[in-house]
């Protein structure tokens, strides 16, 4: 006969993720020790799949799981460019957590802010090794909901930043972080010039897709020794400047060279490192104060089974989320 905790499932919503509180430094210790185990080979992690409908309009579905028992997670993720008009989210999911052992379904829960949680901590994880730790100002082109996951976790591990730039196409957004950046005791201004974000120290770009979208920004005019997050693929960067940079990192190097992946990065690469290479060998990371780096990352599915075994344990304990009948 099944147990109990075979015959029923744990649903997490998205009330239910913002009650687990999860902070940003949480967050990615626990990426750091994922991506420390993934360097030693204890996860399985297929490429992604995707269902292309358009530009920029496209589903899929991202596996992993862990080689020695523990959790398996798939995410299953639509992006859309005209969400924005509908009043959505332009991303929006959902993962399924399972017990590797007997491959029962543990949970289901809502992918979106787990999914800022989690690429924010990304960002974070990567500013460990590749910004300096005395950057001062920091800012923003794209000012939505990741931008604003960005600048709470890069607050966190760079607890020196005390000046924020916000660039956006709609001001009320570039406005709204700059109040959130105000909220964290620095100094902010929204601008109207892109030009104006690159002259910072740590920059973080957040650009949505779309067929109308044009590459507009100049790693030529990046500061040397400046750390830069595109979260965005690097589509807001022109691809033929990429070159400026002197450390190129991405999420993990043999999913960026799947050619399905490679084809909707800004850069075609070969990086330079991924994290689990940063987390685990010392000397990939930056090497001297002048050094433009960068990371540009797809999203990675051991980033959701982190964050996703995370707030299921977290919830457990809490006593947080909605059980359901299987």
């Amino acid at each position: 006969m099944a147990s109990t905790e075979e015959q029923r499932l744990l649903y997490l919503g998205t009330r239910d993720i913002q009650a687990l509180a999860l902070t940003p430094r949480v967050v990615c210790d626990a990426l750091a020790e994922g991506f420390a185990n993934h360097a030693a080979g204890r996860f399985n992690l297929p490429p992604k799949q995707s269902l292309v409908l358009g530009p920029g309009h496209f589903f899929q579905s991202l596996s992993v799981t862990g080689n020695e028992g523990g959790h398996a997670a798939t995410k299953w993720v639509g992006l859309s460019p005209g969400n924005a008009a509908r009043g959505l989210a332009n991303v929006n999911g959902l993962i399924v957590l399972s017990d590797v052992e007997t491959g029962v379904p543990l949970a289901v829960m809502d992918a979106n802010l787990l999914t800022v949680a989690r690429t924010a901590g990304m960002s974070a994880l990567g500013a460990r090794y590749l910004a300096r730790a005395d950057s001062k100002s920091i800012g923003f082109v794209g000012c939505g909901q990741q931008a604003r996951g960005n600048l709470l976790a890069l607050s966190d591990v760079l607890p020196g930043l005390e000046h924020a730039v916000t660039y956006s196409a709609s001001s009320a957004s570039a406005q709204g972080l700059a109040r959130c950046a105000t909220q964290l005791g620095m100094s902010a201004r929204a601008t109207l010039d892109s030009e104006e974000v690159l002259g910072c120290d740590v920059i973080v770009t957040s650009v949505s897709g779309g067929p109308a979208l044009k590459p507009f920004l100049d790693a030529s005019r990046v500061r040397p020794g400046a750390f830069v997050a595109a979260v965005d693929l690097g589509r807001s960067w022109r691809p033929e400047t990429l070159d400026q940079f002197d450390l190129k990192v991405t999420d993990d190097r043999s999913q960026a060279d799947d050619p399905a992946n490679r084809s909707k990065l800004a850069f075609k690469g070969r990086f330079d490192a991924d994290l689990a290479e940063l987390v685990s060998n010392s000397g990939t990371g930056r090497q001297d104060a002048r050094q433009k780096t960068l990371l540009l990352f797809p999203g990675f599915a051991l980033g959701d089974l982190v964050i996703a075994s995370l707030a299921y344990h977290s919830a457990r304990n809490a006593g947080i989320g909605t059980w359901l009948p299987r």
